[in-house]
């Protein structure tokens, strides 16, 4: 606008604002158009979903009052299985009883069995004692006897030869009776006459033990037969334990017997208490009777069944419909948020279309102006005003279209606040309801995605492993040895549970398998579990006293290896008394000791005696200082020093 208009470039202006115009008029009819065809799009797919809407709170309220009533009749058959499991306890409960009298019973017995048993069994392993007893002095004494008798032969071999020498003697005597002997013959000839007269001796003492020790021969040979009885009466006990054994087997069976007998007469006792009309029924109505009510069992528990797998479909369809109602909610939010844009949209669109219109009538405006001051621009003294002219032109526009979006802004802001009066409709409790129901199935949405990923990780981790166990089993060539204890706990109690794994599934067969109108009779296998549970509890009773007392020596050791060190390192032997009193005894004098009573605080002693400064210590360290320690220490240095 500094310099002078082109006259020529005006038209071209005028042209090209006019075509802008019109495009921009047709671009706003055409998006006009695609906006009103979108609106009644939505507002048709809108009633659509609301009438979808009224349909599922409909099914909803039907499905929920049928649930209602199947929850009744769920509740009836639950109260019914409740009796029936109710009566079946307390038949199991007098069961139980009747078991455990006759177990106690079938205790008592077998212990007065145990224990004449262990009588006798005691009285032969006295009579055992005994016999190898006396065979064993039975084989002494004849080991002397025939060490004597040898003993006994050669001192006869010797007096005979003596005697020989005798003869000669004398003979030699006789022939030399009228020599003189001299004094070392003599002494000779009475040295020769006394180991004579000893022999002679020797072999009486000998003759005379030989006798003692036939007469101990004879009481032993006595004892022999009375040992011969003995074995007989032995033998004799031995067989009267096996019958002792046989009779128990036979009271056992007996027992069971009578316990079959019981539980079947106590099972038809509690059926005629429950009679209502007190008359007895015979055998064949009760069991008809039974088999009707298990089968009306059997019945009512499939249709429990049935009628759970109903209300679980129920539950899950009511599910369905909650996630449809959640997401026609949901469309229904953004239907709504849509026509609020639209509306604004078109409201904005109206105020452009009239803010353009007001423009193109000031450009008019402008151009008649402009072409009015053409014509004025002729004259040359004119151009200084011309160009006021225009700059004041340009200014007004600015300021009209300043005017303009500034009162677009004012009636937007009306707009808002126009529908931010008006309240917005309640909803109704049924959209309550279905907000609850969404919420709900937007929790069980996510669980459900979670669980979901853990059955994948699961899945997969199984078919890793399954790959890995087919890998294994195709690995032929290697073998794995398990080396393992020979009697490790780990297999004794895997053998132990598996035992009575198998026990408990004879029980469970038996009991399903039973016929009570053709055996009337107790399982076995009952009776078979209870009595390897309860020698399992011996068992574990017996391992534990093990373990308590192996755990009482490792005590006494390890207390008795602590008083020994404390009697080497502090020079005192601590012998713990009864009522919190401990007694410590001196190692260099093992006649004095200090008596501590820890429940009175009291120290009481009978070395004052032996130490000479005894009350001027103990008041200077225990008094005084309290010091325990160094009075014992100094109690240790005193005696040391008096033993020195």
């Amino acid at each position: 606008m500094n310099g002078n208009p082109d006259p020529l470039s005006l038209p071209e202006r005028q042209t090209s604002l006019k075509s802008q115009m019109i495009t921009l008029q047709n671009e706003f009819e055409i998006e006009l158009l695609m906006k009103d065809r979108q609106v009644s799009l939505i507002d048709k797919k809108y009633r659509e979903t609301l009438e979808e809407l009224e349909q599922s709170i409909a099914d909803t309220k039907h499905l929920y009052e049928s649930n209602g009533h199947l929850e009744k009749e769920l509740a009836a058959a639950r109260e019914e299985l409740a009796k029936l499991k109710k009566a079946e306890v307390s038949n199991k409960a007098t069961f139980d009883r009747e078991i455990s009298s006759r177990n106690r019973q079938f205790e008592q017995v077998r212990s007065d069995a145990e224990t004449k048993y262990s009588e006798i069994k005691h009285q032969h392993q006295n009579v055992i004692v005994e016999l190898n007893g006396t065979k064993s002095t039975l084989k002494r004494y004849e080991e002397e006897l025939n060490s004597q008798n040898e003993e006994i032969k050669r001192i006869k071999q010797s007096c005979s030869a003596k005697d020989d020498e005798i003869a000669t003697l004398k003979a030699s005597r006789v022939v030399m009776a009228h020599h003189n002997y001299s004094t070392e013959e003599l002494e000779e000839l009475t040295t020769l006459n006394t180991l004579l007269a000893e022999q002679v001796n020797f072999g009486k003492s000998l003759e005379k033990a030989n006798l003692e020790q036939a007469s101990e021969l004879k009481r032993l040979r006595a004892a022999q037969e009375s040992q011969r009885f003995l074995k007989s009466e032995n033998e004799r006990l031995r067989t009267k334990v096996e019958e002792i054994s046989e009779l128990e087997s036979r009271n056992e069976e007996l027992q069971l017997e009578n316990i079959n007998l019981k539980s079947a007469l106590t099972s038809w006792e509690v059926y005629d208490s429950n009679n209502a009309d007190g008359v007895s029924l015979p055998p064949e109505e009760i069991m008809r009777d039974w088999r009707l009510f298990k089968q009306e069992n059997v019945k009512l528990i499939d249709q429990n069944s049935r009628l759970e797998l109903d209300l679980n479909n129920m539950k899950i369809l009511n599910d369905e419909l909650a996630l449809e109602r959640n997401q026609l909610l949901d469309l229904n939010k953004s239907y709504e948020t849509s026509i609020l844009n639209l509306k604004k949209l078109n409201y904005e669109i109206e105020q452009h279309k009239m803010l353009s219109f007001e423009e193109c009538k000031i450009l008019r405006r402008q151009l008649d102006d402009m072409a009015s001051a053409l014509d004025v621009d002729k004259f040359k003294n004119q151009d200084e005003t011309s160009k006021d002219q225009v700059e004041s032109l340009v200014q007004v526009y600015k300021n009209k279209t300043q005017d303009l979006t500034n009162e677009l802004k004012k009636l937007n802001e009306e707009l808002l606040e126009q529908q931010e009066m008006f309240p917005a409709k309640r909803r109704k409790t049924s959209d309550d309801v279905a907000l609850n129901y969404s919420q709900r199935l937007n929790e069980l949405k996510l669980e459900n995605v979670a669980l979901v990923r853990k059955l994948e990780s699961s899945s997969e981790t199984c078919i890793m492993l399954e790959s890995k166990l087919k890998k294994i089993e195709g690995l032929h060539d290697k073998k794995i040895r398990i080396l393992q204890l020979r009697n490790s706990p780990f297999l004794q109690d895997q053998l132990v549970k598996k035992k009575q794994l198998t026990l408990l599934r004879q029980e469970n067969e038996v009991l399903l398998s039973e016929n009570f109108n053709e055996t009337n009779s107790f399982p076995k296998s009952v009776y078979e579990r209870l009595k390897f549970e309860n020698n399992q509890l011996e068992t574990d009773i017996h391992n534990y006293n093990k373990k308590i007392t192996r755990l009482r020596e490792v005590f006494n050791r390890k207390s008795l290896e602590f008083i020994e060190a404390v009697n080497s390192l502090l020079g005192f032997k601590l012998e713990f008394l009864p009522h919190s009193k401990i007694k410590m005894t001196s190692c260099y004098n093992s006649e004095r000791f200090l008596t501590a009573d820890l429940a009175k605080n009291t120290l009481t002693s009978n070395l004052d005696a032996e130490v000479e400064d005894w009350q001027n210590l103990f008041k200077d360290f225990v008094i005084e200082k309290g010091q325990i320690p160094c009075f014992l220490a100094s109690l240790t240095l005193k005696l040391w020093e008096r033993t020195q």
